[in-house]
């Protein structure tokens, strides 16, 4: 068992003692019960058209593609969200992914499972955008892949956290401008190709917001012989 399996697992453990000692608080309030309570949940800011048919950036009116995407459009086949990165949205993610609130990837991931239906694509495999070996040994887990494993579960679809790496470390995106995103990333994905070859791939995150992250992983996942690669997020920063 590995370092970063062996950490998560003892807070696992921790966490599903605490459950069973203490009732789970709301995320968002100070309500006993669920990690997201029934009136927390009715705040959810949900994505809804009209949104960039391609990055699904969230637009004032419809239009055949945003003028970002215009003027460099992106390798994916599509980017969709399930919510607004706003209202409850972020302080829940910076819980899940800064606090060792680890749990929440579960409500997180019902989100995405909701509004799937709406968002939904071709998929073959589910692929979670890998953390940096460096990073995740320091946090203990992937976010995005816990978000993954649940969402999987709920939907039937085939998952794989661990052909597509991130081999360079990169510092984080937070407060970076576009430019400076896609620098930052460009060359720090590797791929092994025999999983991918032929297939629609689904890259899975919590947050969008420039996409130049999924656009790195999506150009090592095509140039592996990825058949199409789509990505599908919790939530859209604007």
């Amino acid at each position: 068992m590995s370092p970063t399996s062996w950490l998560f697992q003892v807070r696992n453990l921790t966490n599903n003692f605490i459950s069973f000692v203490f009732p789970p608080v709301c995320a968002s309030c100070p309500k006993t019960g669920s990690l997201l309570c029934a009136d927390c949940q009715a705040k959810i800011p949900w994505v809804v058209e009209p949104i960039c048919p391609a990055c699904g950036r969230i637009l004032q009116r419809p239009t055949a593609l945003c003028a970002v995407c215009r003027r460099e459009p992106l390798p994916l086949k599509q980017i969709r969200t399930a919510v607004i990165f706003d209202g409850i949205i972020p302080d829940i993610i910076h819980k899940m992914k800064y606090n060792g609130a680890f749990a929440l990837a579960k409500p997180l991931a019902d989100m995405m499972v909701e509004a799937w239906p709406i968002w939904q694509c071709p998929v073959d495999l589910v692929m979670p955008v890998p953390l940096h070996a460096q990073r995740q040994k320091k946090r203990g887990y992937n976010q995005s892949e816990l978000i993954v494993n649940h969402f999987c579960q709920c939907t039937g679809l085939a998952h794989d956290a661990h052909s597509l790496q991130r081999t360079r470390f990169t510092p984080p995106q937070v407060g970076l401008d576009a430019a400076a995103r896609k620098t930052n990333v460009q060359g720090a994905f590797s791929v092994q190709a025999q999983a991918v070859g032929d297939k629609d791939i689904l890259l899975v995150d919590d947050v969008c917001t420039t996409g130049a992250t999924l656009a790195a992983a999506a150009e090592v996942l095509l140039a592996a012989g990825a058949k199409s690669v789509s990505a599908y997020c919790v939530a859209r920063a604007i």
